[in-house]
């Protein structure tokens, strides 16, 4: 897809932001959009309407074209364009929008050094994202806050050491796919069967720390207690709450700053 025009360098500051954002785990929370549009903002005193269009633009030049090739051809324009503060601000504001949802990925951290590298700014962004204030997810390209949850619901389902039942592996797709009504059956399995291959390498205290840490940090406090209802769903799915299940869940609610009652979650 040729770029018309009037087509700008705003439109091409889009198009990276967009690849971080959108690209790296095809999801645009609304956080990240709106950290996204004031970085546009900032390069580009226009109305708010006027920075959508320009968003729309981007990310529609990003899903119907080819994606990497665009990217790239973006980053060298912006490269010839952009003065050396000027480039140094795009990192910082790329930075800000993989923040913005409270987990900084993998795949975040890999475009962010692949940009900065190819402008000469890797000690620059090194720097930054080692001073972040999001969690740090070193999981692989293909995990998410969903593979977060996922992860957590095998935490408390086999806390007793048990294998998990067919009717709780149920109970996990159904709830799974509540928060992500869009995926189909097949991808949520997927799912499942991702957070069971990093739940099989028996995780480590600082693994679950940063699960724990990572769901409190992208998650308002009523979906954190949703959270803790789908883990006493499952808990329950073969029979009481056993002590070692009661613990757990009671664990994460402290930590998620919750107040929870064993026979129901509430406030």
């Amino acid at each position: 897809m040729d770029t018309s025009d009037d087509w700008t360098t705003a439109h091409d500051l889009a198009v990276v932001y967009v690849a971080l954002a959108y690209g790296t785990d095809h999801d645009l929370s609304d956080e990240e959009l709106r950290v996204l549009t004031e970085a546009l903002q900032a390069w580009e005193d226009r109305s708010p309407p006027a920075i959508q269009d320009i968003i729309v633009e981007a990310t529609t030049l990003f899903i119907e074209s080819d994606a990497e090739a665009e990217v790239r051809r973006a980053m060298q324009e912006l490269r010839s364009v952009l003065s050396p503060r000027e480039r140094r601000n795009t990192i910082r504001h790329l930075i800000r929008i993989a923040e913005a949802d409270g987990v900084l990925l993998e795949r975040e951290q890999g475009f962010i050094h692949t940009l900065a590298e190819a402008w000469s700014l890797k000690e620059l962004s090194e720097g930054l994202l080692e001073d972040t204030s999001a969690v740090v997810q070193r999981r692989g390209e293909d995990w998410s806050l969903i593979h977060e949850l996922a992860f957590l619901y095998i935490l408390v389902g086999h806390s007793d050491g048990e294998d998990l039942s067919p009717d709780t592996i149920d109970a996990m797709m159904d709830r799974l796919h509540e928060w992500h009504p869009d995926r189909s059956e097949a991808q949520v399995r997927e799912i499942l069967r991702r957070a069971l291959q990093v739940y099989a390498d028996e995780p480590g205290e600082d693994l679950i720390h940063d699960s724990v840490e990572a769901l409190k940090e992208a998650l308002s406090p009523t979906h954190r207690l949703t959270v803790l209802d789908d883990l006493h769903t499952v808990a329950r799915v073969d029979g009481a709450i056993t002590r070692n299940e009661r613990r757990l869940i009671q664990s994460l609610a402290q930590a998620w700053d919750l107040n929870v009652r064993m026979n129901g979650v509430g406030g």
